[in-house]
């Protein structure tokens, strides 16, 4: 027992002794935040990776009205969308990258009184996923659509592409002029020589995430970690109106994208195809078709400068732009897209 009347003195801690109690609380702590992140990584992880789903089960959920599965000549299915009226003009509609022709589908139902719809889903895209020949070049797009249509046995069409499908169709237009009687480029601009299209790049997309799917493992990688959160941020990206943004849409984009082997495919195509977006401006020279550009002012994906080699090089070539519009017009307003297109038809 302590003596009242004794006081008792606690000697202060030398500096080396205060440095060893410091490292000690330290690791301690070091210990618990290490515990915390690893508990907050395996929880990101967890809810990021997303396994393939079944071909078959993605099918049969959005695989709706007029939706069918043409064989190709290496056994490929390509989902294909034949609709409207037979008697009125073709319309071939090509979606953008990481799209599928459900981009369209708003839009479609102003045109199907007037016109035949075809629209499909580029190799490693949508409910065609990836393909047997393994090509996703432009030029292998070019020849899935040839293949289409000679199915459909259609030889004479107007042909429209968005996004990523604007540069596929003005290279289908130099390929066969004869076939193509009109020309829709909506919210591209996939055209650019090497610089431009650096440029171009470092605005959309980070350097480092191209630089990296490079390299297998984080190729492989892409295959498991698409977190729907991305999927989402990435929907809101491409519109101005965010209202038009739904949970049903994000789902079907998410399930779309989650399709068996459709994230590596995607993966093959941005390494091994990136030199398809790198073309000489004076390409153009060579559509003489009657050509409409359709675009977003306010897409911040493709900003409305890309277009000036299309209106620098093709003769016949005319622009509407559309104010408080992103970058997919034909979700954000299908009727007045719509419009314009039939009237660029008819007339």
């Amino acid at each position: 027992m302590k003596d009242k009347n004794v006081f008792y003195t606690v000697q202060p801690l030398q500096p080396t002794e205060c440095k060893i109690y410091f490292m000690v609380q330290l690791k301690k702590i070091s210990k618990y935040l290490l515990l915390l992140i690893l508990i907050l990584l395996a929880f990101i992880i967890y809810n990021s990776v997303y396994f393939d789903i079944p071909k078959e089960n993605v099918i049969a959920k959005h695989a709706k009205g007029a939706s069918e599965f043409i064989e190709l000549k290496d056994g490929s299915l390509i989902h294909v969308r034949d609709e409207g009226n037979k008697n009125g003009s073709t319309l071939v509609l090509i979606h953008g990258f990481n799209g599928s022709l459900f981009n369209f589908e708003s839009m479609n139902k102003f045109l199907l009184d007037d016109f035949r719809i075809i629209s499909l889903d580029l190799p490693a895209h949508g409910l065609t996923g990836p393909v047997n020949s393994d090509d996703y070049s432009i030029d292998g797009f070019i020849r899935v659509i040839n293949e289409v249509l000679e199915i459909k046995n259609i030889n004479e069409f107007f042909l429209a592409g968005h996004s990523m499908g604007g540069r596929v169709v003005w290279d289908y237009t130099i390929d066969y002029p004869e076939e193509v009687s009109g020309l829709l480029i909506i919210g591209s601009a996939f055209l650019a020589s090497e610089e431009e299209y650096k440029e171009f790049q470092s605005e959309n997309a980070p350097p480092i995430a191209f630089k990296l799917l490079e390299i297998p493992f984080f190729r492989q990688m892409l295959g498991y970690i698409t977190p729907r959160f991305i999927v989402t941020q990435a929907a809101y990206q491409t519109v101005y109106n965010q209202n038009i943004i739904t949970e049903e849409l994000i789902d079907q984009f998410h399930e779309i994208i989650l399709l068996e082997g459709s994230r590596e495919a995607i993966g093959n195509l941005i390494v091994n195809n990136e030199k398809d977006f790198i073309a000489d401006p004076k390409l153009l020279q060579n559509i003489k078709i009657p050509t409409l550009i359709l675009h977003g002012e306010e897409d911040n994906l493709v900003d409305v400068r890309f277009n000036k080699h299309f209106l620098e090089n093709i003769p016949n070539i005319s622009l509407i732009l559309y104010p408080k519009v992103g970058h997919m017009p034909p979700m954000e307003i299908p009727e007045i897209l719509a419009e314009d297109i039939k009237n660029f038809i008819v007339n």
